[in-house]
């Protein structure tokens, strides 16, 4: 428990534990903190029940590294950070990665490229659930 450290060393805190991923629909994974360090099994298993009980998923940056060892990913299309891609297919074969895009919309998981291409993520999801005028706005 506690602030969890994101990539680029800022740190998240939440008002709650792991226990909130239970019941919320749309779940943010940030920039993954390090490649190297895989997320806990627990983390693992939490965006897989959330999953199947239809939570959204969205990832920025290398928070894809996480729904793909989640296999969240699996047969789907994803990206990362253009320096992550390469890193993401050889790791994740299941994974069909494009590097080329801001953003991958496969309806329940959503996963976009660098930082600044997380905000276009979740500026559509806004345009999706809530219409362009007011993601516009």
């Amino acid at each position: 428990d506690g602030p969890m450290r994101a990539m680029g060393g800022f740190q998240v805190l939440a008002d709650g534990g792991m226990e909130l991923l239970e019941t919320a629909r749309t779940i943010v994974i940030p920039g993954w903190r390090s490649r190297s360090e895989p997320p806990s099994q627990a983390l693992l298993d939490a965006l897989r029940r959330a999953h199947a009980r239809g939570a959204r998923l969205l990832s920025i940056c290398s928070g894809a590294f996480v729904l793909a060892a989640a296999g969240l990913l699996d047969g789907l299309g994803a990206t990362t950070h253009w320096r992550y891609t390469d890193e993401l297919a050889k790791s994740f074969p299941a994974v069909r990665v494009d590097p080329d895009v801001l953003y991958v919309d496969s309806g329940q998981v959503i996963t976009s490229a660098g930082s600044a291409a997380g905000i276009d993520a979740c500026l559509h999801l806004v345009a999706r659930d809530y219409g362009l005028q007011v993601a516009n706005t």
